[in-house]
């Protein structure tokens, strides 16, 4: 048999420099020998060597050792096949899209909302490594440099309606948080709405946008953003004292493990029957992570102070001031802790 027979019948259609790369992303830092490779994969010694410097020229950091092998680094370069190696859901692979700079991620969703018929309940994830036009809530500016951060977006085909679908907001917190945990070990907060906090400063921004249909009531699409800041390098002086980062915490905290983290949490909040998202229950975990729950807040805009003394199942904050309650919901306010 020739080698190229060969090579196509263990690659399973894949070139050899693919196929490299997924043997390699499965055993990130540790060292495989080109022989192995070579075996494996049904090609030459000098076929691995070609591969390997392809991949290098893509900006994957692959340390070559005497008599030893190859060995993948953890990398700040987005990988789609890294991020596909470590999913639950294998076939999500095929709904990634990753851009090199995009205005933002959300945009680019709704963009594709716009010129496609949507059918899948998780339609597309959206990713880019930086942003020029990214947004948060109430129109603010998300600063989004190149290599800083996740940045990241998923359009959902939920069909369900636009009442329940404000818990995406919340839920969205919760994922994030669970997804930095499980990639680094890490316990964050959320500020309400969906501020996640680390150390005292704010690592990630959500924002989330859908589309309603006025006369059914039901919603068309959701795009949930989200912009995690992995290092605050190339943030302006003024964003410093509020804005933190994973960086300091983690050591070398890999963009690509967290992304997949991301996906995995994030659909996992669902459960897809007949062709719809159903979320499961969050809540008691969005409560376990407030940063604000049993303390004094002040709601912007208005200067009232208030205590922050619930959370409702639709991730409404409940509130008490002057011996009263009440419940404030996510579209109409922004609040702070008290000094």
């Amino acid at each position: 048999m020739s080698e190229n027979k060969a090579s196509v019948s263990k690659r399973g259609g894949k070139t050899t420099k693919e196929a490299a790369l997924e043997i390699l992303s499965k055993n990130i830092g540790k060292t495989v020998s080109g022989q192995e490779l070579a075996r494996t994969l049904g090609v030459s010694r000098a076929s691995v060597w070609k591969a390997v410097e392809s991949l290098r020229k893509e900006g994957y950091e692959i340390d070559a050792r005497s008599n030893a092998g190859y060995a993948l680094r953890p990398g700040n370069l987005l990988s789609k096949q890294i991020i596909a190696e470590r999913l639950n859901d294998p076939a999500l692979k095929d709904r990634i899209d990753i851009y090199s700079s995009l205005s933002s991620t959300n945009n680019a969703a709704k963009q594709y909302a716009a010129e496609h018929e949507l059918s899948l309940p998780i339609e597309r994830i959206i990713i880019a490594d930086s942003q020029t036009a990214g947004r948060g809530r109430r129109g603010r500016s998300f600063c989004s440099p190149p290599g800083s951060g996740v940045y990241i977006s998923f359009l959902l085909c939920p069909k369900i309606t636009a009442e329940a679908a404000t818990r995406f907001t919340t839920a969205a917190s919760v994922a994030v948080s669970e997804a930095i945990q499980n990639a680094f070990g890490i316990d964050t907060q959320i500020k309400w709405v969906n501020d996640v906090y680390l150390g005292g400063k704010k690592i990630c921004g959500i924002l989330t946008e859908a589309v309603t249909d006025f006369e059914t009531g039901d919603v068309g699409s959701v795009v949930i953003g989200i912009g995690i800041n992995m290092t605050n390098a190339g943030f302006p002086k003024e964003l410093l004292d509020v804005a933190g980062s994973l960086e300091g915490y983690v050591e070398n905290p890999d963009r690509n493990a967290l992304i997949a983290e991301l996906i995995n949490s994030l659909t996992g909040m669902f459960e897809i029957r007949d062709n719809k998202l159903e979320m499961r229950d969050y809540i008691d975990e969005y409560k376990r992570r407030s940063l604000i729950l049993g303390r004094k807040i002040k709601i912007l805009g208005t200067g009232e102070t208030a205590e922050a003394v619930d959370i409702d199942k639709n991730g409404g904050l409940i509130i008490s001031s002057n011996g009263k309650t009440r419940t404030l919901t996510s579209g109409e306010i922004s609040i702070r802790l008290a000094e």
